[in-house]
């Protein structure tokens, strides 16, 4: 079963309780609803995927990774069985990686243009409305909103380097 399906399924069962049940002239669309429905529940009423059980074995003696045998999302291609998983990640990971996008956000922000860094700094941080910051620099509201969005690109750029 694949995901869009599933996912298909549930809308069309949130527009029926939404507006509380089909039309007289969509009754047939209410039949075909519950043929889907009890499908899928077929579906899922067998059991893991064959594949959920190669792969447990498989990661055996991995301490980081994990297939829960109850495993129902499973994705069939053509050359095999994709399974997903678990992989762990230490809470140290979060609090090095956030360390990191901090140094390269300060960094980058000292590498702006001089104009474009204070537009910033003033909107971002200090928290200043457009028509302050340009009297205050001098500038036309929309010059503000320019350097604004060229360094919120700049920034985003500098972040999503690997």
């Amino acid at each position: 079963m694949q995901y869009l399906e599933v996912r298909a399924l549930l809308q069309d069962i949130k527009t029926y309780l939404v507006t509380g049940g089909w039309p007289p002239s969509r009754r047939r669309r209410r039949t075909h609803l519950l043929r889907r429905l009890d499908a899928i529940a077929a579906l899922l009423d067998v059991g893991a995927h064959p594949a959920v059980a190669v792969a447990m074995t498989r990661l055996e003696g991995a301490p980081v990774l994990r297939v829960d045998e109850d495993e129902a999302y499973i994705e069939e291609t053509p050359e095999g069985v994709w399974v997903s998983g678990w992989i762990w990640v230490e809470q140290q990971a979060f609090a090095s990686c956030g360390a990191m996008r901090m140094m390269k956000l300060r960094n980058a922000i000292a590498d702006l243009p001089q104009q474009t860094r204070a537009v910033f700094l003033a909107h971002c941080v200090e928290g200043s409305a457009y028509p302050a910051i340009a009297r205050r620099l001098s500038l036309e509201v929309a010059e503000v909103q320019r350097e604004l969005a060229s360094a919120l690109l700049i920034l985003s750029q500098a972040l999503d380097e690997t």
